[in-house]
């Protein structure tokens, strides 16, 4: 039984170490793609490069919908896309909106309202992201320690592990999740934004 549990743990370690690396390379990878798109010029090659950014994007999608609570740097790549886009979405309203400006003919009011509510998600999306992103960051993390309980899952596909650690309840990777099973007495350092454990420290069992 101990043998099978410490071989148990040590997959656990590897996986979260492999989902990590995939993970650290979605911004590389979307920058190097990019930049490729954006100075190739011949049409074949545009077209072989287009065909390989979105077969990426598809396995990255896939990734996430089953991996995407294994590793905080995914959990963190999904906030900085949700920053990234919410700009996106925001610069396009806004060009939009410049559009209509130099136009003679004034658009309706159903296009004005959809670039205004364009111009609102990307605002929000761009700040959930950044909120986030600045507390867990960039502001002292919670310290907590105490004895695991009431663990528990929530939502749909990718579920993110929750427990309770010194009254408070706060979410926890597939791997750490699946240590906390034994409901150890643990120190944690938890992201002020995300309300992620970032570090833990099991005192005893």
């Amino acid at each position: 039984m101990l043998l099978k549990g410490i071989l148990y743990q040590s997959f656990l370690v590897f996986s979260m170490t492999f989902v990590d690396f995939i993970a650290a390379c979605f911004w590389p990878l979307v920058v190097l793609f990019g930049l490729l798109l954006a100075i190739v010029k011949n049409p074949a090659l545009f077209r072989y490069l287009l065909a390989w950014a979105g077969g990426l994007s598809v396995f990255y999608l896939g990734a996430y919908f089953f991996y995407g609570k294994s590793s905080i740097i995914a959990i963190v790549d999904v906030y900085v896309l949700g920053a990234v886009l919410g700009i996106a979405a925001v610069g396009c309203a806004y060009s939009r909106w410049r559009y209509d400006r130099r136009t003679v003919q004034a658009a309706d009011f159903k296009e004005k309202l959809s670039w205004v509510g364009l111009f609102l998600v990307g605002l929000a999306m761009v700040w959930i992201s950044a909120t986030t992103l600045f507390a867990d960051f960039f502001q002292p993390r919670l310290v907590l320690e105490g004895r695991v309980t009431k663990l528990r899952t929530e939502g749909r596909l990718p579920r993110p592990g929750l427990a309770d650690i010194a009254g408070r309840t706060v979410k926890a990777t597939t791997p750490v999740y699946e240590r906390l099973k034994f409901k150890p007495y643990v120190r944690v350092e938890v992201g002020r934004g995300s309300n992620y454990i970032f570090q833990i420290e099991y005192l005893s069992d």
